[in-house]
């Protein structure tokens, strides 16, 4: 929109001011002659991007940013010449001279002539100042305007056989000359400032060759058609950004309209798929809870079965310690029964036997001695006890290393696994004890209670086993304060 509002008051501008013709400067004709320099240094050498960053505007600033290369390069074109008339071109002429002409001289590298697209690009968009007005001089007042008027007006209806009027011209300009990367409309704009332009440039070219007396007579329809031109131009213009306008809100309403459906789609399928993926995991983690709960259920009631067994274990524990201490105490009575026995037998055996030898020793003669051996009493079971005394010790589990983490005297029910028997205290065979509670809370943990000290084919094959069975004793050592495995047990489960 802005665009259009901007050509349409260039040509109001156009059509209520007066065509001033636009000529060039000696430091616009220094800038341009720097502009194509640069375009065509940067394509002579590939290795030249760094001419992208240099923003010159005299051919001294431009050479003092140069590589050796490019200065190289620089020779032949800083050779063409600088026309002198310069001063009465308008821009179309220095773009031609600078965009075209420049690239064409001999002796320049091929591949620099490709810059004239970036010369011509760069030059299009220089500003050239309006010049100066000179003093008109009057003509002769002698002469008669008719004898005047005549010749001019033939030789301006009349040109030179194989040459345009400037109109002709700036009409006859190819719209190639415009940069190739603008959009459509931009393109059509430019095409037709450039043929206003142009046009003004012919007017002011015409009103500098024909006298200042014959300006109105002369121009006036040309002037009409002109305008007629640029306000059909405008015209078009007006209706073709209309068409685009309408093209770019109609795709614009239809994007919105497709944005908002699929906004109304997200909202409503979003909720819905995360209320079923909520569900779906709250009834996850209700099942998982309900088969934790029962999982306790179970523990809690094993734990009461296993403090039912503990308390009867523990009074059949205290039963048979007292029948063991009575058992004790007969076994020692019995010993002592035995000891007096044995002595009153040899007593009684004694005597008979001297007196035999009394006798024997009176009847035979005195040169045969006899020798009576000494009767040897028997050992008792008592001495023989105390030569060899049993030890029973009752052992943990054992860890990765093979020590047993746990020593006691007597049998700790949910502490002691084994049973070890000792005669010296340093060496010793021991095996699974045998009672329920510890074969029940060895097959709850095998691996823990009985990996570490026994061989067992299926370790975990506990299912429906209530036994452990010893096959073969193992043999353990103390070291370090400690009992450790030499050599595992054997059993399995029942």
């Amino acid at each position: 929109m802005k665009q259009i509002i901007y050509i349409i008051s260039l040509s109001m501008l156009l059509t209520l001011t007066p065509f001033s013709a636009k000529a060039v400067t000696d430091k616009e004709m220094e800038q341009a002659r720097t502009i194509a320099t640069a375009a065509y240094l940067r394509y002579a050498n590939d290795g030249s991007g760094y001419l992208d960053n240099v923003n010159a505007k005299t051919m001294a600033e431009l050479e003092r940013q140069l590589k050796p290369k490019e200065k190289e390069n620089l020779q032949a074109f800083k050779a063409i010449p600088v026309p002198n008339d310069y001063k009465s071109w308008n821009k179309q002429q220095l773009l031609d001279y600078w965009g075209v002409k420049a690239f064409s001289t001999p002796g320049l590298v091929e591949k620099g002539r490709a810059g004239r697209k970036r010369a011509k690009k760069a030059i299009s968009a220089m500003t050239v100042t309006p010049p100066s007005k000179e003093p008109e001089k009057k003509t002769p007042t002698e002469t008669k305007p008719s004898t005047q008027a005549a010749p001019v007006a033939a030789a301006a209806s009349q040109p030179a056989a194989g040459s345009q009027t400037p109109v002709q011209k700036a009409a006859a300009q190819p719209a190639a000359a415009q940069p190739t990367d603008m959009n459509a409309a931009d393109s059509t704009t430019l095409n037709a400032l450039a043929q206003a332009e142009a046009a003004a440039d012919a007017f002011a070219q015409l009103e500098e060759d024909e006298p200042q007396l014959q300006k109105a007579d002369n121009h006036t329809g040309v002037y009409i058609v002109v305008l007629c031109v640029l306000i059909a131009v405008v015209c078009a213009l007006v209706v073709f950004a209309s068409n685009v306008m309408k093209k770019n809100e109609a795709v614009s309403a239809r994007k919105k309209k497709d944005e908002g459906e699929q906004l109304a789609l997200e909202d409503t399928a979003g909720p819905n798929a995360m209320r079923e993926k909520f569900a779906a995991t709250l009834n996850a983690k209700n099942e998982e809870i309900k088969s934790l709960l029962k999982k306790i259920e179970t523990v809690n009631a094993d734990n009461v079965t296993l403090k039912g067994n503990i308390d009867t274990l523990t009074a059949e524990i205290a039963s048979l310690r007292t029948r063991l201490a009575e058992a004790n105490k007969k076994i020692i009575d019995m010993h002592n029964a035995a000891n007096i026995a044995a002595a009153n037998f040899v007593a009684s055996v004694q005597t008979p036997a001297q007196e035999l030898v009394a006798q024997a020793a009176a009847v035979a003669p005195v040169s045969t001695p006899m020798t009576v051996q000494p009767v040897q009493q028997p050992v008792t079971q008592e001495e023989g006890q105390q030569s060899v005394q049993l030890r029973t010790i009752y052992l943990g589990r054992a860890n990765a290393r093979g020590i047993f983490v746990r020593a006691d005297r007597n049998l700790n029910l949910g502490s002691s696994i084994y049973r070890l028997d000792t005669t010296d205290g340093y060496a010793g065979s021991f095996r699974v004890a045998s009672d329920p509670t510890v074969w029940k809370m060895a097959l709850l943990t095998p691996k823990e209670s009985l990996s570490e000290a026994c061989v067992i084919a299926e370790p975990d094959n506990t299912a429906g086993m209530t036994k452990v069975v010893n096959d073969a004793a193992g043999t353990a050592v103390f070291e370090g304060g400690c009992w450790r495995v030499l050599r595992k047990a054997k059993v399995h489960y029942e």
